[in-house]
């Protein structure tokens, strides 16, 4: 019986995290955008995801930071939101970001890869 209600709460889950993602995707002000993303990145936490090279980590949520595992200096609200910012702006110019090298950003490959492992990137 307990494993159909995770199975449940797994599913809640996953449609929270989906819908989040696509109210990001949709998001036509840029007022709103960072609370939106801000939301999918709660939603993220604890999942394992992985750089551009291949390394795998996890990430938690404290406030308005975001704490990998691999690293010991936080990544803020304002940088992810900045770094989603820029990918829109590339691709809209015709010139997308293909991957963090180009961010030029502290966290960018955390960011990367957790924008992508979310479908919001790449």
């Amino acid at each position: 019986m307990e494993r159909e209600g995770n199975t449940e709460a797994e599913a809640r889950l996953q449609l929270e995290r989906e819908t989040a993602v696509a109210a990001v995707q949709s998001c036509e002000r840029p007022e709103e955008l960072g609370a939106l993303l801000w939301r999918v990145v709660e939603l993220y936490a604890g999942e394992p995801f992985f750089t551009s090279k291949q390394l795998p980590f996890t990430y938690t949520v404290k406030g308005r930071e975001l704490f990998c595992d691999r690293k010991e200096k936080s990544i803020t609200e304002a940088t992810v939101t900045r770094a989603y910012e820029k990918i829109l702006a590339a691709q809209a110019a015709g010139d997308p970001i293909r991957g963090p090298k180009r961010l030029c950003m502290f966290g960018a490959p955390y960011i990367w890869g957790i924008l992508k492992g979310t479908g919001l990137a790449g």
